[in-house]
């Protein structure tokens, strides 16, 4: 069998190939076919083998291609995995400003009934690490014996709750907590019914000071006799007195 290339048979056909000739053999082993009249002159194989690459260089091509892809497709993976990083990296960095913005929302508002923040962390792939979640606590309990009170407490509760831009499901349940303690904190003023403002407290205590007053007058001019009468019946006793004491002195 010949190498691929070595001449075409539709044009020429060698008169004499010896058998002992095969692939790759040394060129002073081809025998050249004599010229024929009316033939084209014999093919120099030795020439044209030289200038086509030989089976044992195609192996060592084959290798060095794969070797070519092979660090073309770990460039490609490492190239991938650092994108990954990268966007990882990102993501979890819009996380962490999102959770803050959202829990400081809650303390702003929630004000001196807002506790402090607790953040739920996680470690990057560059070590750092990431608020990915967090809470932050709040008084809901009602002020006793004070309705009023409570319907304040309770209405910046509700507004703390929903401070941020996204509420959670957890921040909508306390904004409901917190409206249905103002709910019942009215209905117990309606029960009670309207407390007098300051000005009719002060209106109030006037009146009771004047009506006060006006008894005391009232009552002067029905005691001065009275009091005329024991001290006329004093007098008389004294009197009494001092007569048995003179009897008692001349007996004596």
């Amino acid at each position: 069998m010949m190498s691929v290339g070595a001449f075409s048979a539709a044009k020429y056909s060698p008169s004499f190939v010896p058998a002992s000739i095969s692939v790759g053999a040394p060129a002073s082993t081809l025998v050249q076919a004599k010229a024929e009249p009316g033939r084209f002159p014999p093919v120099d194989e030795s020439a044209q083998g030289a200038a086509t690459p030989s089976a044992t260089d195609q192996p060592e091509n084959a290798a060095t291609e794969a070797e070519k892809s092979k660090r073309a497709q770990l460039a490609n993976a490492e190239s991938e995995l650092r994108r990954v990083t990268q966007q990882e990296i990102q993501d979890l960095s819009a996380r962490d400003r999102e959770v803050r913005a959202h829990e400081q929302a809650h303390m702003a508002v929630g004000g001196q009934h807002a506790g402090s923040v607790q953040y739920d962390y996680t470690r990057g792939p560059d070590g750092k690490l990431y608020a990915v979640g967090g809470e932050v606590g709040i008084d809901t309990a009602p002020v006793p014996g004070d309705p009023q009170a409570t319907i304040d407490k309770m209405e910046q509760v509700r507004r703390a709750a929903l401070a941020p831009a996204e509420p959670s499901g957890q921040d909508r349940t306390v904004a409901a907590q917190a409206a249905q303690a103002i709910a019942q904190a009215r209905a117990e003023l309606a029960t009670r019914g309207p407390e007098p403002s300051d000005s009719a407290k002060s209106e109030a205590s006037a009146q009771s000071d004047e009506s006060a007053g006006e008894q005391g007058d009232n009552e002067a001019p029905g005691t001065a006799p009275d009091r005329s009468r024991e001290l006329t019946l004093y007098r008389d006793i004294a009197g009494s007195i001092d007569a048995a004491d003179q009897a008692f002195s001349q007996r004596a």
